[in-house]
């Protein structure tokens, strides 16, 4: 149980973690942040491919989120301009957000296909989970739009770094939504227990 803990946020947090310890040890400099923003591409397609190969398929979420920053960093790389890597984010968080809320509008809870694998819990704790992360996502939209438009690049590198704590806080705190709508047959914080493979 706690193995596949491990490996999903693994995956999910491992680029972004060396994104930073890449920008802190070459400065936030443009060939810094050009250097650590390649990094974290070349990572998060390599999470990519072991999220697939763990799990034998890729949710659409990481898929959209894990695509778009490949895309965003060769156009970072290319044009050796950080505002797009910048701007990655105003895209899928936006994105992601208004497609949960809709979802949940629509009587869809979005991302019970995505977090199956980790959550094992009843359909209202799915909407409820899909709700919060969309209104969270909306958040940092709007935040990464006026931390660097406003303040620009060093600001957003500040805020970059505490939104993304923000970020594994708000998932960890997730947790007891699933203990509290969990189903019977997973553990008592409402994990899965068994790898979790689709038909």
């Amino acid at each position: 149980m706690y193995k596949n803990i491990i490996i999903s946020w693994s995956i999910e947090f491992g680029p972004i973690v060396a994104f930073f310890l890449t920008l802190h040890f070459l400065g936030d400099t443009n060939s810094g942040f050009i250097t650590s923003s390649t990094l974290f591409t070349v990572l998060t397609g390599v999470a990519l491919l072991v999220s697939y190969i763990y799990e034998k398929r890729i949710a659409w979420f990481p898929l959209v989120a894990g695509l778009s920053v490949i895309f965003f960093g060769v156009l970072t790389l290319v044009f050796n301009n950080p505002i797009f890597f910048i701007l990655k984010d105003t895209f899928y968080n936006g994105i992601f957000g208004i497609v949960l809320l809709i979802g949940v509008l629509c009587n869809k809870a979005l991302l019970k296909p995505v977090f199956i694998a980790l959550f094992d819990m009843q359909d209202k704790g799915w909407f409820i989970l899909s709700r919060r992360w969309g209104i969270f996502f909306i958040l940092l939209t709007i935040g990464n739009e006026i931390s660097w438009r406003v303040y620009g690049q060093g600001v957003w590198v500040e805020y970059k770094f505490w939104s993304t704590i923000a970020t594994t806080v708000f998932g960890f705190y997730q947790i007891t939504l699933s203990k509290k709508y969990r189903n019977e047959h997973s553990s008592k914080w409402g994990m899965r227990t068994k790898l979790y493979h689709a038909e």
